[in-house]
This record gives C-alpha cells, structure tokens and sequence, in this order.
C-alpha cells in the first residue's frame, strides 16, 4: 500500500474511534489515550494526523473561506451568480461528505455538546461575514441600474446567510437526525429556483 493511502488509512481509523469514543461517553469524558488505544496507535502517530482531540472527532476540514476559490469566484465573468455562489459553497462543505455516517454522528455530537455547539456557530458565522464581503465586490461589479451600495450590502449579507444555511443544510441532511445528503449544487438550485418566485408573490 502506498504511504499516502496508509496515511489516508489511519487517518480515517482515529477519527472513526474518536467519534465513536466520543458518541459512547461524552466529549469531556474521552482523552487523547483512549483514541491511541483505541485506534492502535502511538501518540505520535495521532498528533502527525491531528493536532488536537478536537480536530479528530469534528474533522479537521471545517467549513472555511479559502482564498484561491475567493479569487476564482471573484474573477468570474458569468452572469450566473446564483450557480457561482452555490458552487462556493459546495466546495466549502465540511469534509467527510463521502462518509453520510460519519458526518452525521459527528454532527450529533457537535449539536449535544455545548462547548462544541457554539464554536461551530462562531466559526460559521466568521465564514458568513467574510462571504459578505466576497459578495458585495462582486456584486457591485455587475450592479443594476440605481442599485445603491446599500442596497448591495443588503443583498450580500442576505446571500451570505442563504450560503451558510446550505453548508448547515449539508450537514443536517433532508430529515432531522436523519443521514446528511451529499452537497448537491444541481439539486439545491432547482429547490431555490422553485422557492424564490414564491417569495415574490405579491400578498393579498
């Protein structure tokens, strides 16, 4: 087997033990030992693969805003702002996708432990406002006739929130505490693009 498989290989060993551990008596209650032991590792060999407990049982690919994906959707020259911003943040999505079991327990464990509940939501809301951002620009580069750049911050920070809901959606799945669906560019467009005439009507 290739080293990189390998590496792959036990990777994927402790943070399914972390989880595990974790799932079975609480966060607070499981240590870096118990992972080693569990996985049959050296402490060296967990702290080559994760820096922290922390970063073995939530994974280590956490929703982020990353720089060469910012300058590719900035540089965009399509008119399809909608497909651009979702395919963002398809590649933003938590890692784990390939494994709907394992993104699920570790979201089970993130939304029944406190400490880790809020520093998911803080990180989440980092992104959010730094999407905000990447979105204002953008969009005052093909700004409507009469728009304001009040009116485009508006719009950007309301884009940024739909963006966060998605990844949250990427994680949660269709069902509540059922398995995560795998982000899905196509199939998220066609359920926004059929939700937003409906916003539209007028009332009445």
């Amino acid at each position: 087997m290739e080293r990189g498989a390998r590496h792959a290989m036990t990777s994927r060993t402790i943070e399914s033990q972390a989880v595990r551990l974790v799932r079975e008596r609480g966060y607070d209650q499981v240590t870096v030992d118990m992972i080693c032991e569990a996985s049959g590792v050296s402490q060296r060999t967990f702290f080559n693969h994760f820096p922290t407990k922390l970063d073995a049982v939530v994974g280590l690919h956490r929703p982020r805003v990353d720089e060469g994906e910012v300058r590719r959707f900035l540089a965009s020259t399509s008119d399809d702002l909608l497909g651009d911003l979702l395919g963002l943040a398809e590649r933003m999505a938590p890692g784990g996708a390939d494994d709907p079991e394992l993104m699920a327990a570790r979201w089970a464990i993130i939304t029944t432990t406190p400490a880790l509940l809020q520093s998911e939501m803080e990180r989440l809301l980092s992104v959010q406002r730094e999407l905000a951002e990447v979105i204002e620009l953008r969009m005052t580069r093909h700004a409507e006739p009469g728009e304001s750049p009040d009116d485009i911050r508006a719009q950007a920070v309301l884009l940024a929130h739909i963006v966060a809901a998605f990844l949250r959606f990427s994680i949660e799945g269709v069902e509540p505490g059922g398995p995560p669906a795998r982000p899905d560019l196509e199939s998220s467009r066609r359920t926004l693009e059929q939700l937003l005439p409906k916003l539209a009507r007028p009332r009445g």
